[in-house]
């Protein structure tokens, strides 16, 4: 059985998230199940495969699957595989056709060989048995292997096959007669639901919700859950589960009191699951318009479709819907015959007792503790993912913070480095000039004062002054006002200080520094640029003042100076 071939093909997925709405579409085409009967009974006497062949084409031909074959085509396919694959559909024909003791009695001979197989095939047979044993009121049963599926689909994380898992247990505890707690899967069952982005499980489990909210006469949200489904299915084109939605808003309708309006719908529902051979839904709504009728002041043709909904319910063994409808007929003859309505009362009773019972009681007390515990695991485990996602966003963050500082730290030093040098250059440019140049009226040279060291901040301010300076010829224009005002100081604090380490005026310090950035850029950078250009981005009001100043410290004009260099 390690060998377990895939055992459906994704059809067979889709169709276990429909049946879990409720039922599946009776095929009108299936006028009786005999063929079926005949082909697993011939494959059971002597299994083979090409009587597996046989039952797979019967279904295939009649359009309930759709492939011919429910494995993959290899010379000697397992016999176990072809076993479960053979008992798990026939499983669902017999659920599709509402003979839920044979469906249930094939899936758990499929169950016992899919065990062993991957746990997708596993999970779906036990789903199947989970809304077969629902169907037969059997709810300790159904619970039991809804809790196995729910744990293999939390495993897999397929929030779609999660939200299908908690919508089964949401109708088994409602039907169960524990629509509270049925609520809270089915919210969950939404959240998920819409993280699988998936409308047509969206208008599912929107259907159970709203199925669930008119038990509890909740009645304003039921209905706003069933036009949330009935507008999701109009766009499907599935004509039976549109009617399926349409028999729900109907119920929701005669909570309300809107007995004309569900009695409207429900004369265009029956017909339809008359025709479809939909026994089970066929049931529900002759209920619904018993009840509809009732609420009319129409209670001889009440009591007709109720009749009609009992007699089917006991033929296909649905205790609760002949339960609704028993009581429905009590309230009928209450007045009008009170000995009958006594027997529908008894009748209920008995219904009532059978499907809820203590040992009932016991496992969803159970379930749903078991459930929490699960939900825990799963909450805290998606914590610590969580968590361990973002205190790697942390380190990450962290990491870059840390080489993004080094990485200006160590560009702060650089230009702090270029910044010094140009420093030096020009301190030696300064006292050149000092030394070699007598004063006229263009340069104002103060008189010499030796040379003196520099303090490390005495440096520092003059290197701050450089940098402002060069900041400050983007803008095309450098004064010693707007110097100070950078570096916080009056103009006369500044010309002073400057003085005290320069032995020059603020203003021919600037002078210097605009001079000694020309001629970079003359030299070096772009010597493409046009005096005039040069001049502006060192921030001369013209290539006269320029060429003026520049001869005057270099001796020569700046195109002798690019052309000797």
């Amino acid at each position: 059985m390690q060998r377990f071939l895939k055992m459906k093909t994704e059809m067979c997925k889709c169709l276990r998230r429909v049946m879990c709405v409720g039922g599946m579409v009776l095929l009108s085409m299936i006028a009786s199940a005999a063929p079926v009967d005949s082909l697993l009974a011939l494959f059971d006497s002597k299994p083979s495969l090409e009587r597996a062949d046989a039952f797979f084409a019967y279904l295939y031909e009649n359009e309930f699957t759709d492939e011919p074959r429910m494995y993959r085509p290899t010379p000697t396919p397992p016999m176990d595989t072809v076993k479960a694959l053979v008992w798990y559909w026939a499983g669902e024909w017999y659920y599709a056709t509402q003979q839920y003791p044979e469906a249930e009695r094939n899936l758990l001979r499929a169950l016992e060989l899919m065990q062993y197989a991957d746990k997708i095939s596993y999970s779906d047979n036990l789903a199947m048995l989970g809304l077969v044993e629902m169907r037969q009121s059997k709810y300790e049963e159904a619970l039991k292997y809804m809790h196995l599926c729910y744990d293999l689909d939390i495993e897999s994380g397929d929030p779609e096959r999660i939200c299908s898992s908690l919508n089964t247990i949401a109708g088994t505890l409602m039907a169960a007669g524990n629509p509270t707690e049925g609520m809270k899967y089915a919210l969950r069952a939404i959240e998920y639901a819409k993280e699988a982005g998936n409308p047509v499980r969206l208008a599912v489990v929107y259907g159970m919700a709203s199925e669930i909210e008119h038990t509890l006469r909740e009645d304003e949200k039921a209905l706003c859950y069933a036009d949330s489904a009935c507008l999701i299915e109009a766009t499907t084109g599935n004509t039976h589960k549109m009617m399926v939605r349409l028999s729900q808003k109907a119920s929701i309708l005669n909570g309300l009191k809107r007995f004309d309006e569900a009695e409207t719908i429900l004369k265009e529902v029956i017909p339809f699951f008359r025709k479809s051979g939909d026994q089970l839904s066929l049931a529900i709504t002759l209920n619904k318009m018993g009840i509809a009728l009732h609420g009319l002041g129409r209670p001889d043709e009440a009591l007709k479709q109720l009749y009609e909904a009992i007699e089917i319910c006991q033929k296909i063994g649905n205790l609760v819907n002949e339960a609704y409808a028993q009581r429905e007929v009590y309230e009928i003859l209450f007045k009008k015959n009170p000995e009958e309505a006594r027997l529908h009362m008894e009748r209920y009773h008995v219904l009532k007792d059978s499907l809820y019972s203590r040992a009932t009681a016991e496992q969803i007390a159970r379930f749903n503790a078991e459930f929490q515990v699960g939900e825990y695991a799963v909450e805290n485990s998606r914590l610590k993912q969580r968590d361990k996602i973002f205190g790697c966003i942390a380190i990450i963050a962290a990491v870059v913070i840390i080489v993004v500082a080094l990485i200006m730290s160590r560009v702060y030093r650089k230009r702090r480095q270029i910044i010094e040098n140009q420093l030096n250059v020009l301190m030696d440019e300064i006292n050149r000039f000092k030394t070699q140049e007598p004063k006229n009226e263009a340069v104002e040279t103060p008189e010499i004062k030796p040379e003196k060291s520099l303090t490390a901040n005495e440096r520092r301010f003059l290197e701050n002054i450089m940098a402002a300076t060069v900041e400050m010829m983007k803008t095309y224009s450098v004064t010693v006002e707007k110097i100070a005002e950078k570096l916080y100081m009056t103009p006369k604090t500044l010309n002073r200080k400057v003085m005290e380490l320069t032995g020059i005026s603020t203003k021919q310090y600037l002078l210097f520094i605009q001079l000694e950035h020309s001629r970079e850029l003359l030299l070096q950078q772009e010597p493409e640029l046009s005096i005039t250009e040069v001049s502006l981005r060192c921030g001369f009001e013209n290539a006269n003042t320029f060429s003026t100043a520049f001869k005057r410290v270099y001796n020569l004009s700046p195109t002798e100076f690019r052309r000797q260099a």
